[in-house]
């Protein structure tokens, strides 16, 4: 299963201007990534939506983002659903969607690719292990 992830990751890293998948990855290299794609789509004037992410994930885009194009969704205080997110892609309200640490089976990641593209807007999924300390 792992495997399959991690070939999913790449081919839609590598292939797909919509949707991109982000995992594992040191936090520099994930940082930086987001802050090229955040600043390249900022320059649309349409909103950055940031869903989930805790402080230490949205503390450099807060910090290079306008934040008046910048919206923050807290999934723990009101569920996101699925079809909410197909929305706000279709919409083409945003540049670019962000969401943290939500999975997707295969079927859902082909719907949101097609709505991303349908709305233009960047999403960007990035699903990473947080260590306890």
């Amino acid at each position: 299963m792992n495997q399959a992830i991690n070939n999913l990751n790449r081919s839609f890293y590598n292939s797909n201007r919509w949707l991109t998948l982000a995992s594992d990855q040191p936090h520099q290299t994930m940082t930086f990534d987001l802050l090229s794609r955040c600043s390249k789509n900022q320059q649309q004037k349409r909103w950055i939506l940031c869903v989930g992410g805790d402080e230490t994930d949205l503390q450099p885009l807060t910090k290079h983002i306008d934040h008046e194009k910048l919206l923050r969704v807290y999934p723990n205080l009101k569920p996101i659903t699925f079809e909410q997110i197909v929305n706000a892609l279709l919409r083409g309200n945003c540049s670019t969607i962000i969401i943290w640490d939500k999975q997707f089976n295969a079927s859902q990641l082909d719907i949101l690719k097609s709505s991303a593209k349908h709305g233009k807007t960047e999403c960007i999924i990035v699903n990473h292990h947080k260590t306890l300390h």
